[in-house]
């Protein structure tokens, strides 16, 4: 529609205008706006999550073997999720952990362990803030850190809830070509 034929139909600016907000939500979930720091010391482990995430996910990820380095880079409200390795050199993940609460207290954070500790314990003693599903075990399977991923960035509900809709588009167009 031209601007003039809205400008004279309010109708018509008012559809526009949610039609507009409806894509700015929809880019604003999508893994393309999302944003991650990676923080782990093995160049093996950084290069394999950084292909899934980016390229079967679409996500931006930066990535840091070392804390400090990581620490520096950090900028608040630039980042959706951080995954830190808890062992770390010089600077463990859990004190990385507190330094980047201090710079940006609403950022979520997700903790990377290959120990076979009892996570659960530690995230009620240690972090009682933290979800349970801010603990990913490596090694991890790609298809399971995809998950973890958008589970923790909520990516996947918008996804769901499209597949379903169109699930249900094409369960009544079927039902209306048989009747």
């Amino acid at each position: 529609l031209s601007k003039l034929h809205l400008l004279r139909n309010p109708n018509h600016l008012n559809q526009s205008i949610q039609q507009q907000d409806q894509l700015n939500q929809i880019n604003k979930n999508s893994p393309r706006s999302k944003r991650i720091m990676l923080v782990e010391d093995e160049d093996d482990i950084v290069l394999l999550f950084k292909m899934i995430l980016e390229s079967d996910v679409g996500l931006k990820v930066d990535s840091y073997t070392e804390p400090f380095s990581a620490l520096n880079n950090f900028r608040s409200g630039q980042y959706d999720l951080i995954m830190i390795d808890i062992a770390l050199p010089r600077m463990n993940g859990i004190e990385l952990y507190y330094k980047i609460r201090k710079l940006d207290n609403k950022v979520k954070i997700c903790f990377l362990t290959a120990g076979e500790m009892y996570y659960e314990e530690i995230r009620k003693q240690v972090f009682p803030e933290l979800e349970a599903n801010c603990f990913i075990r490596k090694p991890v399977a790609n298809e399971d850190l995809i998950r973890s991923v958008k589970n923790i960035l909520e990516i996947q509900s918008l996804y769901v809830s499209k597949r379903k809709f169109t699930n249900y588009r094409l369960w009544v167009s079927t039902k209306v070509r048989a009747h």
